[in-house]
């Protein structure tokens, strides 16, 4: 990796840092949460992301979750950013189990071959805690683009 690829990389890891402790110092709104999150992609690159989850409508099982994910491997890096919305399947108590999809948008970083934006399309699944200040989750979101990626990741709302 070139030194400018590591300061590039250095530098999206610490915007997704800021992004995190900033959302979980900020004073939580009515039905609004933040998370951070990590996984691995089809294309061997290990990911770090941060987004925010949103109710939409008063007593609505629609939830939109913007995030962004910086996601680095041996051959490319990646910068998604995700504007998801997802459908509660489950009521009542339990896990929550939600499908969804939305817009990506995705800047990839080749180590031969140069930069390319591609705009996408995820579809997703996942499973988490509904209640509770620390509530952990998992999710698989396939993205289809240009270069279509799969990606698995799990981590906490605040």
């Amino acid at each position: 990796m070139t030194s400018e690829r590591i300061r590039r990389h250095i530098a999206g890891l610490f915007g997704v840092a800021v992004l995190g402790l900033i959302a979980t110092v900020t004073p939580s709104l009515a039905g609004v949460a933040t998370d951070v999150r990590a996984g691995v992609t089809d294309a061997d690159q290990v990911a770090v992301g941060a987004g925010v989850l949103a109710q939409v409508g008063s007593g609505s099982r629609w939830f939109f979750n913007p995030n962004v994910e910086v996601a680095v491997g041996d051959h490319r890096d990646a910068v998604s950013m995700n504007g998801d919305f997802h459908y509660d399947l489950a009521k009542g108590p339990g896990p929550a189990f939600w499908v969804g999809g939305g817009p990506a948008l995705m800047v990839i970083d080749r180590e031969v071959g140069g930069n390319e934006t591609d705009v996408g399309l995820n579809v997703l699944t996942g499973v988490g805690k509904k209640s509770g200040q620390v509530r952990p989750f998992a999710q698989l979101r396939g993205t289809v683009a240009d270069e279509n990626q799969v990606t698995i990741a799990g981590g906490v709302r605040f």
